[in-house]
């Protein structure tokens, strides 16, 4: 698979609407005390002093992430909804079923994040944002820019149905899972290669399957698994460090800058993480 090189990543993500829309802080505070009670909502300044100010939203905080909301009258370029080389499995049909959209609304993280932490609670930050958002404006997706992904609109609510909770994932939103047809298997079993793309806005290697007679969504299972591991426990994988799987395949990973592919050949491995 291409690398997708070493553009500087952008903490956004964009709301597709089928008609034009207004927001409030109101609004968005109400949806948040709904799907997230603990969170704390705010202008760049922090927490909202005085409750009889409406301040704007191009300039909000949430839970002490500096965001700016934008609503914009007019499509969002065309190359948003553009697969590339591989199908989206969050939403196929994107590019066919979102064309007709009139307006967006454009979620950015502002602030270079200081470490994996700080990456990973700003893309929660604006993941929380937009599930809120989607719920009360004639959303049809969302989009995260960076990792190319999109998202049904109802598909995502019922997604972020949990999103309030503590560490909520986000990491599926944020990475996309490409997946294409390689060379048979030993039996002759159609093999399927798979890559990420977007870990690297969290500092992290893309990850590169090797071909294998495995189903789709192993890979994805398995790539969602491994990224949200790495994301947690802030683990640097070295040379010949391996993934195990139980009654499946494992991946050996070798280590290099972020923004590089970790390749995965294919090796019999028990279900922990071993040297």
């Amino acid at each position: 698979m291409p690398n997708p090189g070493r553009a500087k990543p952008q903490f956004s993500a964009a709301v597709l609407l089928e008609t034009p829309a207004e927001l409030s802080f109101s609004q968005l505070q109400a949806e948040l005390k709904r799907i997230a009670p603990q969170a704390v909502l705010g202008d760049w300044g922090g927490p909202v002093a005085n409750p009889a100010v409406e301040p704007g939203i191009e300039m909000l905080s949430l839970n002490g992430e500096n965001l700016s909301v934008l609503v914009v009258d007019a499509p969002a370029p065309a190359v948003v909804l553009q697969p590339g080389p591989f199908a989206n499995p969050l939403w196929p049909n994107a590019e066919r079923e979102a064309a007709h959209h009139k307006a967006h609304i454009v979620i950015l993280g502002l602030q270079d994040p200081i470490d994996r932490v700080a990456a990973l609670a700003k893309a929660r930050a604006i993941t929380l944002m937009a599930a809120a958002i989607v719920r009360f404006v004639p959303a049809i997706g969302v989009t995260w820019a960076d990792g190319a992904n999109l998202v049904r609109a109802a598909a995502f609510a019922q997604m972020t149905k949990n999103i309030g909770q503590p560490n909520a994932n986000a990491v599926p939103f944020w990475v996309r899972i490409m997946l294409a047809k390689g060379p048979p298997g030993p039996l002759g079993a159609q093999g399927l290669t798979a890559g990420t793309l977007g870990l690297r806005i969290f500092g992290l290697r893309e990850l590169q399957y090797a071909s294998a007679p495995l189903d789709p969504d192993f890979f994805m299972q398995h790539a969602y698994s491994v990224a949200e591991y790495l994301l947690r426990s802030g683990k640097q994988l070295a040379d010949g460090e391996t993934i195990g799987v139980e009654g499946q395949a494992g991946f050996a990973i070798s280590h290099a800058d972020a923004g590089d592919f970790v390749s995965f050949p294919i090796a019999r491995l028990s279900p922990q993480i071993k040297k």
